[in-house]
């Protein structure tokens, strides 16, 4: 429902129960349906290692149907856009379901473009969705609140996750087939039409459909002159490149460097998923205590280690070596997301937010996603040639060059707008449970 005043201690707390409940459903649609899933059905389908890269950077490129999210959310409201959104998001999904029926029909082509397709629509319109909810986050918390709600929600996401790869896990040792597969994402499609549902008894005020009725350019050129704003542009659009070149390819070095089976392969991708549930709510300490900015920082710094890791990988699959780029992977990830989120809300006043969202998602999301995806289709080509000799080496090569092109993203961050000590603490009642 939308209001015109600022919502109530009650009605922000039953919106974020609301929102709590459609990120535990949803955390066990997008496993079914996200990038691992995905990857392991492009590999089932034969596709090229250049696109299994373009599928991990499909998730920023899909940023580019953003621009939807706020037309619709001019005219309904942010929580009835994204609900809606959401519904033709799974419907997309069961579009990349289809691409097995193709290939079983031995029309290869057209079910990698189905593949393709259906990939970039599932990430735009969930893009389209998303873009309005760090202004609804903004309605439904406060100042004081802010970090622990983020944490909780991401972290309850995770931990849903968990609990759909078990289970998928589960399945695929018992059959893996390419038909397994598809089932698992046409479940992963009905839980998130089942969780729209909850997004439509979220609450907000009019500001949030007011702005976004506002001419675009005018608020982007006001929220341009935030400098904070300015110097978060560059470090998000590091971190999302570092996300996309580093952890889609693990898991393809992984398959593929290794020879793993898809079960193996989702275990490590467990691993992944409990760092982000575990680091999510401990992140959001860390970050009430030293402030996002300096959350960012660390996490970037450590997301760097994959490429290390990888660098001095065994050449026979050491189970417990290869869990730690994997685990770095999931706590650097969310960490370093959750960090982005609460910044920005810290940062950018609130009649500048559905505009600076939507700036902010197009060039750290899309600009991200197409850079991620070129530099890392190029770099996997040119070391494929290796791959002949030593599975694993073209894979070592990739991941050196890689590091060393995400270096500079430690001083971009570095130089974010640091925050006033009154504007990252949070209420010392959530720190003192320790």
């Amino acid at each position: 429902m939308i209001f015109k005043g600022p919502l109530s201690a009650e009605r922000q707390a039953s919106s974020q129960y609301n929102y709590n409940i459609f990120n535990v459903i949803n955390g066990l649609s997008y496993m079914c349906l996200g990038e691992t899933v995905l990857i392991l059905l492009a590999v089932q389908l034969g596709c090229a290692d250049w696109i299994v890269s373009t599928l991990g950077a499909m998730l920023y490129f899909g940023f580019l149907l953003l621009p939807l999210g706020k037309i619709v959310t001019a005219r309904v409201g942010a929580a009835r856009a994204q609900s809606i959104f959401w519904v033709a998001r799974n419907g997309a999904a069961l579009l990349v379901g289809s691409a097995s029926l193709f290939s079983c029909l031995g029309m290869h082509g057209t079910a990698v473009a189905v593949l393709l397709t259906g990939a970039f629509l599932f990430y735009g319109f969930r893009a389209a969705g998303v873009v309005m909810s760090q202004p609804l986050i903004g309605d439904i918390t406060n100042e004081f609140n802010r970090a622990r709600v983020i944490a909780v929600s991401v972290g309850l996401f995770y931990l849903s996750c968990i609990v759909a790869l078990l289970t998928i896990s589960a399945l695929l040792h018992f059959n893996s087939s390419l038909w397994m597969l598809t089932a698992i994402i046409v479940a992963g499609a009905a839980a998130g039409f089942t969780s729209s549902r909850f997004l439509n008894r979220i609450d907000e005020t009019e500001n949030i459909r007011a702005s976004a009725r506002k001419p675009v350019w005018r608020e982007l050129r006001a929220a341009f002159r935030n400098e904070a704003l300015r110097r978060q542009l560059l470090s998000g659009f590091a971190v999302n490149l570092g996300v996309i070149m580093l952890i889609p390819v693990s898991m393809l070095a992984l398959k593929r460097g290794y020879g793993v089976s898809d079960t193996e392969a989702l275990l490590f991708a467990l691993a992944q998923f409990a760092a982000c549930a575990g680091m999510s709510f401990l992140a959001g300490r860390i970050a009430a205590w030293i402030g996002p900015r300096k959350t960012m920082l660390c996490a970037y710094t450590l997301l760097l280690m994959i490429g290390l890791l990888w660098l001095a990988a065994p050449t026979e699959l050491n189970t417990w070596y290869m869990l730690f780029p994997f685990l770095i992977a999931g706590g650097a990830m969310v960490s370093m997301n959750n960090s982005v989120t609460h910044y920005f809300l810290q940062t950018v006043p609130d009649e500048h937010r559905v505009a600076a969202s939507i700036f902010v998602s197009v060039v750290t999301g899309a600009g991200a996603g197409i850079a991620g995806m070129a530099l890392a289709g190029v770099l996997l080509d040119l070391c494929a040639g290796h791959a002949e000799e030593d599975p694993l080496l073209g894979y070592r090569i990739y991941f050196t060059v890689a590091t060393l092109l995400l270096l500079p993203g430690i001083w971009l961050i570095a130089r974010l707008t640091p925050l006033p000590i009154e504007k990252r603490k949070i209420k010392p009642s959530w720190l003192e449970t320790r």
